[in-house]
């Protein structure tokens, strides 16, 4: 049984509007998110007729209804997260408990996880990740816990169950576990290109390649990870620069990478073209202090998740309309 962890943080005013500015500049995208985005309301239908629920509760109900999860930890707003879904919760016998993202990480935590408190904040999302991780019993059985994110409504419990069970086949050797989502076309439906790596792993997915022999992944809204196999310091960068939005990232990415020992990732992504899933990996365990391992996946709808854009909420609730009025 796995203990699930569903990150629901959120970040200041002023953090949401040099977001919003990066968004506009580099993928010349409408940003529309102004609230708490966990409770954004998307429209679905059930029984023919539609319904609306907050972004974080498609995601609950799945893992409620998942035999697999046997508790839930939310890391969020706790006041406003019990106000719109106390009842929702109440309804579940599986125990689910809600920790408040402005509380402080405990000082037992603090020594047990060797946290450098100028690294890890108590609410940026290494600060949150810890402190669901102490609340839940794979802490204290020192198990990998299974770390989902509150904005992917589309990920599916089989797409969550297929994970799972690789995760428990390599949670002995690898301190993060990252699923890497098969990206097909040239980009996905939100008009995002993948991150093209030659699939060196023994996962095997598809024939089909470019000029280079690469292949097209993106990252989806799940990780099974042990923080007692890594060091939780890093995760914070390492947060910062998932997106590589412009070329200030890009830049400080390439610097943290030279200065892991892979001084020439730049050239082989960009010019060589041959950066392999294992390297990859390699780079990211170097960074993290403990062994990582990407395994390729199928099922594009998992990486589908809502940063607060125009575009992704209409073509999210889209779907989300589709895929509940199939089931109705």
């Amino acid at each position: 049984m796995v203990s699930a962890i569903v990150m629901a943080g959120y970040n200041n005013k002023r953090e949401v509007k040099r977001y919003s500015r990066i968004v506009a500049e580099h993928y010349g995208e409408k940003f529309i998110e102004t609230g708490y985005k966990p409770l954004r309301e998307f429209f679905s239908v059930k029984n023919g007729r539609q319904v609306r629920k907050p972004l974080i509760q498609y995601t609950l109900e799945k893992l409620f209804a998942n035999e697999f999860i046997d508790e839930i930890v939310i890391v969020g707003h706790q006041m406003l997260l019990e106000q719109r879904l106390g009842e929702f919760i109440q309804q579940f016998e599986k125990p689910c408990c809600i920790v408040n993202q402005s509380s402080k990480i405990p000082d037992d935590v603090i020594r047990r996880f060797n946290i450098v408190p100028r690294k890890v904040k108590y609410t940026p999302i290494a600060g949150n990740l810890i402190k669901g991780y102490a609340a839940s019993k794979a802490c204290q059985e020192k198990k990998h816990a299974l770390f989902v994110a509150s904005d992917s409504p589309l990920t599916t419990n089989e797409f969550v169950n297929r994970f799972l069970e690789v995760g428990q086949q390599l949670k002995d050797k690898a301190a993060i576990i990252i699923p890497a989502i098969l990206i097909d076309e040239g980009k996905d439906m939100l008009g995002r290109p993948p991150l093209r790596l030659i699939n060196d792993s023994s996962f095997k997915l598809s024939d089909k390649k470019d000029g280079y022999g690469r292949q097209g992944f993106r990252l989806s809204g799940l990780i099974f990870a042990n923080p007692h196999m890594f060091d939780i310091n890093t995760a914070n960068t390492a947060y910062n620069l998932r997106k590589c939005l412009n070329p200030t990232v890009q830049l400080k990415l390439f610097q943290i990478t030279r200065n892991q020992g892979y001084p020439n990732v730049y050239s082989k992504y960009f010019l060589r073209k041959d950066l392999s899933i294992k390297e990859t990996a390699n780079i990211l365990g170097a960074f993290f202090n403990g062994r990582l391992e990407l395994i390729p996946m199928t099922g594009v709808e998992a990486t589908y998740d809502y940063d607060g854009t125009d575009q992704e909420y209409r073509m999210i609730t889209k779907v989300l309309k589709a895929n509940e009025g199939n089931k109705s």
